[in-house]
């Protein structure tokens, strides 16, 4: 930029950075680049995917959601729920599109059933490890689903799979000393994650 600014004089000024006009520039363009990456910020902020702190505080607000003690990711997972549950009608369908929204992952991750006692449903697959790299826990991912459903509808049981899987009984003998009987489908530098299964009858209910 500062060449641009030398260009527009005429000859008899001294076109260098090194003269009194040629530091005033400097100071300007350092200014004006601030300036310049401040909006591209801004401008890059009002995506929710790159929102942080007061700015995303601000989205939280207008769609209604609210961040009580959650750090950025979490917080940024509740909205997204929040407006993916607001544009629901309840059917299994929507439901599993509000929270393959809500965790920015694939609806053929979960599985919705109509369970046997009337107005109920129970989940099962859904990807423990999805939910973590989201930021939520299981608990919030349950409360989530519970409040994505129609009102009225109960959710019954949500099963969640990890990354690990028991072994069979020949490879527990032929290596007694290893998991204890478990076994992993990630490498042994990746670890696993042990699934969960939620009742949430049973569970503290978490304010969305």
């Amino acid at each position: 930029m500062m060449k641009d600014w030398f260009s527009k004089l005429t000859d008899e000024f001294i076109k260098t950075e090194n003269t009194v006009l040629g530091k005033i520039f400097s100071l300007l363009d350092d200014e004006i680049n601030q300036l310049k990456d401040t909006f591209t910020r801004i401008e890059e902020w009002r995506d929710l995917n790159n929102a942080q702190g007061k700015t995303l505080d601000f989205i939280g607000n207008d769609v209604g959601q609210k961040r009580g003690k959650t750090n950025d990711a979490v917080y940024r997972s509740l909205i997204k729920s929040k407006i993916a549950r607001d544009r629901s009608d309840g059917t299994f369908n929507k439901v599993i599109e509000v929270l393959a929204q809500t965790l920015d992952c694939s609806p053929n991750e979960f599985q919705l059933h109509s369970a046997d006692e009337p107005a109920a449903v129970y989940m099962t697959n859904a990807p423990i490890d999805t939910i973590y790299n989201a930021g939520l826990t299981p608990y919030t991912f349950t409360n989530i689903v519970q409040s994505t459903v129609s009102g009225g509808v109960k959710v019954q049981s949500i099963q969640m799979d990890g990354t690990f899987e028991l072994s069979s009984l020949a490879e527990f003998e032929d290596n007694p000393g290893g998991n204890n009987g478990l076994s992993s489908t990630t490498s042994p530098s990746q670890g696993g994650t042990l699934g969960a299964y939620i009742v949430p009858d049973r569970e503290t209910s978490v304010p969305l």
